[in-house]
């Protein structure tokens, strides 16, 4: 339309500014084209899931001091894929029956929970569930029998406190949802010395 404009009238008015015939030249000629260069101009940078389950995996993995065969992965309770570890410290069917009233409890709150009924020792157990990155193990023992009370162990401490069976859901639900920490939790309950192997 310009160059039409210009052809007919010899002048036209572009963006308020006039241009005459004489300013502008125009010329058709054939180029030959080999290849044609595109800059985009999205950048579209590769981050997907995998780089992001990548780094937290790295990021989470440690080995502890004493012995370098015991691997734990240290995800924060909200992001571990099971929150709680049930383990009877021996295979007997009222003690199991405790293991399994627990992990019930724990399941229906939503709290993706391990059970490990194996005869391996209960600090193997204890590995295999930080190995996988399981924060919390309710152990229930034979004083569970008589007084009710269970022990909880905290994965990258390895401290354990002594608290009723009633109270483990409640207390293992407001750890993974940070309502409470185990500092506080500490502070509540009696702790308990146990030597793992």
């Amino acid at each position: 339309p310009i160059a039409t404009a210009l052809e007919i009238e010899g002048k036209t008015t572009v963006d308020g500014f006039e241009i005459t015939k004489d300013m502008v030249t125009w010329k058709k000629t054939t180029k030959k084209v080999h290849e044609i260069k595109f800059t985009p101009s999205v950048i579209e940078p590769s981050f997907g899931m995998g780089r992001i389950l990548y780094s937290l995996l790295e990021h989470s993995f440690y080995q502890r001091d004493a012995d370098e065969q015991r691997c734990v992965m240290r995800f924060k309770p909200a992001v571990a894929p099971q929150k709680c570890a049930v383990l009877p410290i021996s295979s007997g069917d009222e003690v199991n029956a405790v293991v399994d009233e627990i992990a019930a409890e724990l399941m229906d709150s939503d709290l993706a929970t391990r059970v490990d009924k194996s005869t391996a020792s209960l600090g193997r157990r204890y590995s295999r569930a930080d190995e996988v990155g399981v924060p919390f193990a309710v152990t229930v023992d034979f004083d569970t029998l008589t007084d009710g009370s269970v022990t909880l162990r905290e994965r990258d401490s390895t401290i354990q406190i002594r608290l009723p069976k009633a109270d483990v859901t409640r207390v293992v639900f407001d750890f993974v949802h940070n309502r409470l920490t185990w500092e506080e939790a500490v502070k509540k309950y009696p702790t308990v010395s146990v030597k793992e192997d």
